[in-house]
């Protein structure tokens, strides 16, 4: 009676049991097969935006790069053309209060005015000094010991600086 309860139960449970072991449907195999299908397509499409869009950065990045060496040109464009008029004006400005004498003697009103010549070769020297030069420096000296055959050198360097720093 235990082997037929048992093999009863063996039974019992193989019969339980055996649906569950014959698989997927076709039906079932069929959607996965689909799905799968669908999901290698994109994943190649997928694939093929991304090279796209891999070239596309690569040449963005190319085109960023000749963008910022255009921008950096034109920034030191810039600083010249800023720079060059402040120049020539500081040149013309020194000009303007070396024939500081010449003006006055012709009845011309000055720019510039001064209290007397000392105040005038005090002005000369600072703007002397803030242009520079060794040259200009040299017939500052000169023009101290009241040297006026200088005053003509000065002239054609200041003409000169301006040309320069206007080019």
């Amino acid at each position: 009676m235990k082997k037929t309860i048992l093999t009863s139960m063996v039974l019992i449970l193989i019969l339980f049991w055996l649906p569950s072991c014959a698989g997927v449907s076709q039906e079932e195999y069929d959607r996965v097969s689909s799905d799968l299908a669908a999901a290698q397509t994109q994943i190649q499409s997928l694939q093929a935006d991304l090279s796209k869009a891999q070239a596309q950065i690569q040449s963005l990045q190319g085109d960023l790069t000749e963008a910022q060496a255009q921008i950096q040109s034109l920034q030191s464009d810039i600083e010249v053309a800023d720079k060059n008029p402040a120049e020539a004006l500081a040149y013309a400005e020194f000009l303007d209060i070396l024939m500081y004498h010449a003006f006055r003697d012709c009845g011309i009103t000055p720019r510039f005015t001064f209290e007397d010549d000392i105040e005038w070769l005090v002005e000369v020297r600072s703007r002397a000094s803030d242009i520079g030069g060794t040259e200009l420096s040299g017939w500052i000296k000169e023009l101290e010991r009241h040297n006026e055959a200088v005053m003509s050198d000065l002239w054609d360097y200041c003409l000169g600086g301006i040309e320069k720093a206007l080019k």
